[in-house]
Parts: structure tokens; C-alpha cells; sequence
């Protein structure tokens, strides 16, 4: 089997050369690190790594965006798994061969981080919460899957199941469009418990969607326009508020 690790990276400098130096430690295969414009010297430190492959965005382009580059690479390349993991220190990489074992049989295996409420689970901040429960239960209601986490990045996929999407969300709400193309090409998908790490709560998204409201916004119009793309509808009309 062909496997490939993901990483999208955008100003991660102060954690990509240890998170690199763990993924180096539990996975022997390739990597490719899609740089989303960073001005912090991650760029530098991609540069100086060897046995990474590195896409290079002259500008930030978005997380969806540094995604479907990496996808694309995948499919092109004819890989067979590919695991998509986060630089920021939220994703434990010695979980990556766990990933890679797990999708046997499926098209797609999720990272949970709310399916094991253990108290050594870090609490994440109460918007980022609410909302991921909101989204997660619209995207099950409409899509009749069962998830309990739809925006954990920590991901493993069949790289032919990725070949048959139409993935185009740049930004932070690819996976709404993952999850809707997933029931629409009837993928086979299940989740897979994963830690609950928040080292940094003052993390911020960037932009606009650092209001919880602006960001529910920009998730419902994803979502209306994923599910008139593929014509599904939901049984009751969709009314978030935070």
C-alpha cells in the first residue's frame, strides 16, 4: 500500500519541527506539507526538512484549499491511503498508523474528538463547541450518518473514494462539503475516538470567522449550497443561532 500523510500549514512555526519530528517517528512513508502562504517562517522550516514534498501558496488561499492541493497530489500520484493530520499540536501523530489500519474497509474514518468524554480531555472553547454540535447534527440530519465531531481535521481517506469528489469549499467548512459529497457518492465513513487537545485557547481563526456568528453564517451557506448542488433536503428548515 501506498500511504500518504497530509499537512496543511499556515504559521505554524513555533510547533512544525516537533510535530514534523513526531510524524517522522511513526510514519516511514511520504509526506506532503502544503504551505498556505505563511509569513512566519514555516516556510524556512519546510525548506530545510527532507523527504517532504512541499506545495507552496504565494498567498493564503484557506485551510479547504491547502486540503483539496493536498487530495489532488494524492490522487495524481496514485496513493492508496492518505492521512490528514494538523501542525498546531491538537493531533497525537502516533495515532497515524491507528488511522491507517482503521479505514480498512471504509472510504473514509473521522477523528472524534467528543466521542470519549474523559476528563483528561482539554475543554474546548464554548463557541467552537456549540457550533461544531449544531453543524454536526444539521449534517447528520441530512446526510443520515452518525457522527459526533464533523470538523475534526485528523482524517484518513481512500485516495480512489477522494477521486470521486468535487471538492471546491476553500475555506474552514470543506468538511460540510466532505460530508455532503460523502452521502451523495454513498462513501462508507465511521469515526474513530481521538484526543481532545486544546493548548492554545486563544487560537484564532482569522478574519470574520472569529465571530461565532459571522462563522455559523458562513457555514449555512455552504451548506444550502452543497445540498441544492446534490439536490437533498432536510426533513425541517434550518435555523442556527448561537
Amino acid at each position: 500500500m501506498k500511504n500518504l500523510v497530509i499537512i496543511p500549514v499556515y504559521n505554524e512555526a513555533k510547533t512544525l519541527k516537533s510535530v514534523l519530528d513526531r510524524i517522522g517517528e511513526h510514519h516511514c512513508g511520504a509526506i506532503v506539507a502544503i504551505d498556505d502562504g505563511s509569513t512566519d517562517g514555516s516556510a524556512q522550516i519546510l525548506d530545510e526538512q527532507t523527504g517532504i514534498k512541499v506545495i507552496s501558496h504565494e498567498r493564503n488561499l484557506g485551510y479547504g484549499q491547502s486540503l483539496i492541493d493536498g487530495f489532488q497530489y494524492a490522487v495524481t500520484r496514485r496513493y492508496d491511503l492518505a492521512v490528514t493530520i494538523d501542525c498546531d499540536e491538537q493531533h497525537e501523530p502516533h495515532l497515524i498508523p491507528m488511522m491507517f489500519r482503521g479505514v480498512c474497509g471504509l472510504d473514509v474514518l473521522s477523528g472524534s474528538r467528543y466521542m470519549d468524554e474523559s476528563e483528561k480531555a482539554d475543554r474546548a472553547p464554548e463557541d467552537r463547541r456549540r457550533i461544531n454540535m449544531m453543524m454536526t447534527n444539521i449534517i447528520n440530519q441530512a446526510t443520515g450518518f452518525d457522527l459526533t465531531d464533523s470538523f475534526c481535521g485528523f482524517k484518513c481517506y481512500r485516495v480512489s473514494a477522494l477521486a470521486r469528489l468535487s471538492l471546491d469549499e476553500a475555506g474552514y467548512a470543506q468538511p460540510i462539503q466532505l460530508w455532503i459529497q460523502a452521502r451523495h457518492f454513498g462513501l462508507k465513513v465511521k469515526e474513530i475516538a481521538v484526543p481532545r487537545i486544546y493548548k492554545n485557547l486563544d487560537r484564532k481563526f482569522g478574519g470574520g470567522m472569529d465571530n461565532p456568528q459571522l462563522r455559523l453564517k458562513y457555514y449555512k451557506r455552504v451548506m444550502d449550497k452543497e445540498m441544492e448542488k446534490w439536490s437533498m433536503s432536510l426533513s425541517s428548515e434550518l435555523t442556527l443561532t448561537i
